[in-house]
């Protein structure tokens, strides 16, 4: 078995706090706090039994956790304590540091991790084995390079470690609780860090931001970030790490970033101003308006121009992190960024052709912030930088592209008072390069059309519902029997034209600046510059460059639709036969459908119109549902959603369609799961709202209401609360106003079942420990299933009194 001595008559100089090779550090002119003590062997023997390299044994990892807990817990002094300690190790460079007293502690807790971390070290090898063979100078060099390895990446856990315990302070040990965990009146606080221990962190802290491992940078400065930021929130338990508190914060990070702009700035310097940058970077993006507030003014005031001279660094990454800091001084607006405007766009401008993506995106980041809010200093530039930003707009690299796309997103929501005429003109000029170039961001890129074929095939053979498919349902009051004129239908209407998830991306950002711009400027300077190219793309063989196409055609509906008129002889045909022919690409069809419902109204006009075409809604309806039971759940959700919409312009002219409609609606219940289902069933609230008693005549009812209370039946057994219920309730609750008296052979059934989840709901609050800390959307099913009922009121108007009476259940 491996032994090792490391009495101190043997190894006298290295019994001591610190070890000779590791003392020489590179001369810095910045002024450092002092060291801290080296960590304890104890601490080091937790943190190894926290990083639990042996998957196998998870039991030495609980009783770890369950030490660390009890240690922070356990008082004052000892939360404090362990807190020093995490932040020892986390500043600690070398286990060389350490004095071998606690080396020898950490071997006996821990022989596997010590090897590992502390095999390397000249002592612990002449302490090693007199039989083995020395090692050779090429193995000892391996030994510690991955030795050191390991001990960072302790480090980096006693950061990540000391930040929690730091931001969400414990409770003292045995304090009575409620049942969301917090301590119940008259039993204290959470733990307060004694003023030393405070001190001492701090000051770690500081000196972790300058450490020469990029990692350990990283974990520091989350820590003061997040300390920083919950300080506000936390007051007392967290007090000493408020900016207002902690007076050589700003100093220091200026101190480090001055430091680092001197062109004989070492290596350690060097480190150390990019650790500064990245922790400023962090505080301006959680407290901005505190740091401006509370840091010392001078530092705050001078923090600018170093930052400017920084966007001079050779270093990608510091001009990276100084350019993000600048960005971030735009809102609150400084004085010192006022006075040093010029110097600021100058930097901008320097940085535009900058050979980093990450660097051309912020300078595009950068342009819009002052654009949105700070828009008079860019008015005198303005033509330039609009220049600039088409063509960045074209940028190779998506994350350039799309940061400056906000720009004309950005412009077209502008106050007309801010925006002016000279730049209305000047931006109308680019029109025939940006909105062609709007439309070229449209379109999917191949990462993505690789991912789509991806998911295309997955549904087509059925597969498991996605993650984005799952989207949360939440409840939704609904005016019955009526429908708000001043309602943006169109609101969910960009639902229907996502990229299968939430992310924000060029292709979005694309079409909502040119819906944005359309509506801004309207037909006659949209339309000219556009016309060619769209239609180019909707002819195109490529059906990815006629979706996108598509999608152009319909972010102009809402600005263009009058002038657009002539065009839709032709057009709307087109996005019919997309719609439904068999070839089309999945997302081909979803974009179809969405256009369609956008350019809904005009259908409806032709009804009206003299010579128009009166089959026009027959037509597109049948399209609509001839898709209803695609195999794709994106399809049924964009066509379900679109039908809603054309039938929110069309109202009671879908009357003579309403049987296969809701034949077609009821078999796609059937086969429907998850978003798709809650999207059929805010459908058919819509047609209730929309079309009105029609609904409800001759044997209508009977085709959707029995499946409508089976499925919740089904539902309900398995769980009352399904949150997929909740538009089911709502649409019946619309249906059952407007379908009236010819309700009343499913109306006990309905009212006993609403008064059913009334009662689970009633039951669920009454064992609540504190029923008024109760989850909101507890009770969405209990407010759905009041509103239901509510509907059976006013839709049996006087006969109510005799369904309650009928109840077996609930006529008492």
């Amino acid at each position: 078995r491996y032994s090792i001595n490391l009495s101190s008559q043997n190894r006298p100089n290295y019994d001591t706090t610190t070890i000779a090779p590791h003392q020489r550090a590179t001369t810095m002119a910045i002024e450092l706090p002092p060291p801290p003590p080296p960590p304890n062997g104890q601490v080091l023997a937790l943190l190894a039994a926290l990083s639990n390299p042996n998957p196998t044994d998870h039991s030495r990892h609980a009783l770890a956790l369950q030490a660390r807990d009890d240690a922070l817990s356990s008082s004052p002094e000892g939360y404090g304590d362990l807190c020093r300690n995490f932040c020892r190790v986390l500043g600690c460079p070398s286990p060389q540091n350490i004095p071998l007293s606690e080396l020898e502690s950490f071997h006996n807790s821990d022989r596997e991790m010590f090897q590992r971390c502390c095999g390397w070290i000249p002592e612990v090898v002449a302490a090693g084995d007199g039989g083995a063979a020395s090692p050779t100078d090429e193995d000892l060099a391996q030994r510690r390079r991955s030795g050191m390895v390991m001990w960072n990446t302790l480090r980096q856990m006693a950061g990540l470690l000391l930040k929690n315990a730091l931001v969400t302070p414990p409770l003292p040990k045995n304090t009575p609780t409620d049942a969301l965990g917090r301590p119940l009146p008259g039993h204290g606080g959470r733990m307060a860090l004694p003023p030393d221990a405070a001190a001492e962190i701090k000051h770690g802290l500081l000196r972790c931001i300058a450490d020469e491992e990029t990692a350990v940078r990283s974990s520091a400065s989350t820590a003061i970030a997040r300390c920083c930021t919950a300080a506000v929130a936390l007051g007392k338990s967290l007090g000493a790490f408020a900016v207002k508190q902690w007076g050589e914060l700003l100093p220091f990070l200026l101190q480090c970033i001055v430091a680092g702009n001197e062109e004989s700035a070492t290596p350690a310097e060097d480190a150390a101003a990019m650790g500064a940058l990245v922790t400023l970077r962090k505080l301006l993006e959680d407290i901005p308006n505190c740091l401006s507030r509370d840091a010392p003014a001078s530092s705050f005031q001078d923090m600018v121009p170093a930052l400017l001279r920084s966007l001079r660094c050779p270093s990608e990454g510091r001009r990276k992190e100084a350019l993000a800091c600048l960005n971030c001084f735009i809102e609150p607006m400084p004085g010192s960024l006022v006075a040093h405007m010029n110097d600021y766009l100058g930097g901008l401008s320097a940085l535009a052709a900058d050979p980093s993506p990450s660097v051309r995106r912020l300078v595009c980041q950068g342009i819009v912030a002052m654009l949105n809010s700070r828009t008079e200093y860019l008015q005198p530039h303005m033509v330039s930088i609009a220049e600039f930003m088409l063509r960045a707009t074209a940028d190779a690299d998506s994350t350039v592209a799309l940061e400056a796309c906000e720009f004309w997103l950005t412009f077209a929501s502008l106050d007309e008072d801010v925006m002016g005429n000279d730049m209305m003109e000047m931006v109308v000029s680019l029109f025939p390069r940006l909105l062609p170039q709007l439309l070229k961001g449209m379109v999917y890129p191949p990462d993505k059309i690789e991912e789509l074929m991806e998911a295309n095939a997955l549904d087509e053979n059925g597969g498991a519902d996605r993650n984005q498919d799952m989207a949360p349902v939440f409840h939704k009051s609904r005016t019955k029997g009526h429908h708000d004129d001043d309602d943006d239908s169109s609101d969910n209407d960009d639902d229907e034209m996502d990229d299968d998830d939430n992310e924000w991306t060029l292709r979005k950002c694309s079409a909502a600046s040119l819906d944005a711009l359309s509506g801004l400027y309207g037909a006659q300077s949209i339309l000219p510059p556009l016309l060619p190219a769209l239609q180019e793309g909707l002819g195109h063989a490529d059906q990815w460059v006629r979706e996108a196409s598509i999608l152009a055609l319909g972010a102009i509906a809402d600005g263009c639709k009058e002038e657009l008129g002539p065009h839709m002889a032709q057009l709307h045909p087109f996005l019919l036969s997309q719609l439904t022919a068999p070839e089309s690409l999945p997302q081909l069809r979803c974009i179809s459908a969405w256009t369609l419902g956008r350019f809904a109204s005009w259908a409806v006009d032709q009804m009206h119109a003299e010579g128009g075409d009166t089959s026009l809604v027959g037509r597109v309806a049948e399209a609509l549902v001839g898709r209803l039971l695609d195999r794709h759940k994106k399809v049924q959700v964009a066509v379900c959603s679109a039908l809603g919409v054309f039938v929110e312009s069309a109202a009671d002219l879908m009357a003579p369609y309403l049987d296969p409609i809701y034949r077609t609606l009821m078999q796609a219940l059937q086969m429907y799961r998850t978003r798709s289902i809650m999207v059929l069933f805010d459908t058919l609230g819509t047609m209730a709202d929309y079309i009105g008693p029609a609904i409800g005549e001759g044997n209508l009812p009977g085709i959707y209401v029995p499946p409508l209370l089976k499925h919740w039946n089904e539902i309900a057994m398995e769980n009352p609360f399904d949150r997929s219920l909740l538009p089911l309730m709502e649409c019946l609750g619309s249906s059952t106003v407007v379908i009236g008296m010819n309700y009343q052979p499913w109306a006990l059934e309905t009212f006993e079942m609403a008064m059913s989840t009334i009662e689970a709901c009633t039951l669920v609050f009454a064992h609540e420990e504190d029923a008024l800390d109760a989850d909101d959307e507890m009770a969405d099913p209990m407010i759905c299933a009041v509103d239901l009922i509510d509907g059976l009121v006013e839709g049996l108007g006087p006969n109510i009194a005799a369904l309650v009476s009928g109840s077996s259940r609930f006529s008492q």
